[in-house]
C-alpha cells in the first residue's frame, strides 16, 4: 500500500527532522512544499534529499494556495491513502500500533477516511522545554481534547476536495478510534514570535480576500491575549498517563 504525506511549511527547521524521521519509520512517502522559509528549512530538505519544492505566496499564509498545491500533488501521485496534516502534528496509538498499521487496518475494514482528531491532545510550553528535542519527548503538559473533526487522512478517491483542514468526498465511511491519538505541538517555546508572525501572514491573505476570514481566526485571539507560557498546574502531565508509554514508543517505531 502506498501512503503519501504531503504538507506545506514555513520556518519549521526545529520540528522538521523529527517529522521526517517519523514519516520514514512508517514507510510513508512524503512531499514537502516550502513557502520560502528563512531559517534553513529549505536547505535541510535539500541536504537530506526530501522530495520537495518551493513556492512563493508573497509573504502571506494563503491557505487556499496551500490546499491547491497539496491536492494537485495527491492527484498526480494517486496513492492508496494520503495525509496532509502539518509539521506540528504527530500520531500515536494506545495499542502500540504504528500509523501505517492503523491506516492498513482502516483500509481492511472498508473505512475510507479517519477522524484523525477523535482523541486529540494539545501540548503547551511551560517555560522549561528546550529547543532541538523531539516534541514527543519534550512537551509533557497538555489539555485533553474533546472529540474533534480533523479529517486529514483518507483513501484516495477521484472526487475528493480539501476544505480548510478536512478531506471531503461522497460516501465517506469514517473511522473513529479512541485509541488513535492526535498529538499537536503548535504552542512551543518560540510561540510568541511564531504566532505573531503567522497572524500577520494570515491577516494579509484575509485582507486581500484570498481566504475566508474565519479560516484561522483563532490566531487573532491567541495573539491578542498574548499568553504564550502556561502554568503546568493548570494542565495534565502526560507522564502520569497510561498514554506516555505509547507516545514514547511512537518515537522509536513511528
Amino acid at each position: 500500500m502506498r501512503i503519501l504525506w504531503t504538507f506545506c511549511i514555513y520556518n519549521e527547521i526545529e520540528l522538521l527532522p523529527f517529522k521526517i524521521d517519523y514519516i520514514v519509520k512508517n514507510n510513508i512517502d512524503c512531499y514537502v512544499f516550502d513557502n520560502m522559509s528563512t531559517d534553513g528549512t529549505w536547505e535541510w530538505l535539500q541536504e537530506n534529499k526530501v522530495p520537495s519544492e518551493r513556492f512563493d505566496s508573497d509573504n502571506m499564509f494563503n491557505l487556499k494556495l496551500n490546499i491547491k498545491l497539496i491536492a494537485e500533488k495527491i492527484y498526480e501521485v494517486k496513492p492508496n491513502w494520503t495525509i496532509f496534516a502539518g509539521c506540528d502534528i504527530f500520531y500515536a496509538n494506545k495499542e502500540n500500533k504504528t500509523l501505517r498499521q492503523v491506516i492498513e487496518e482502516a483500509d481492511s475494514k472498508s473505512f475510507n477516511i479517519i477522524n484523525s482528531a477523535y482523541r486529540s491532545l494539545t501540548f503547551y510550553y511551560t517555560g522549561t522545554e528546550k529547543s532541538g528535542i523531539d516534541p514527543r519527548l519534550n512537551y509533557m503538559f497538555y489539555i485533553p481534547g474533546e472529540i474533534g473533526h480533523e479529517r486529514c487522512i483518507a483513501k484516495f478517491c477521484p472526487d475528493f476536495k480539501i476544505v480548510a483542514d478536512r478531506f471531503k468526498f461522497e460516501n465517506m465511511n469514517t473511522m473513529k478510534d479512541p485509541n488513535f491519538l492526535f498529538l499537536h505541538y503548535h504552542l512551543r517555546h518560540d510561540a510568541k514570535l511564531r504566532k505573531t508572525e503567522q497572524s500577520v501572514r494570515r491577516k494579509k491573505a484575509w485582507d486581500l480576500g484570498l481566504v475566508p476570514a474565519n479560516w484561522g481566526s483563532h490566531y487573532r485571539k491567541l495573539v491578542n491575549e498574548k499568553i504564550f507560557v502556561f502554568n503546568p498546574k493548570a494542565l495534565a502531565d502526560i507522564r502520569n498517563s497510561g498514554m506516555w508509554k505509547q507516545i514514547k514508543n511512537s518515537v522509536k517505531r513511528g
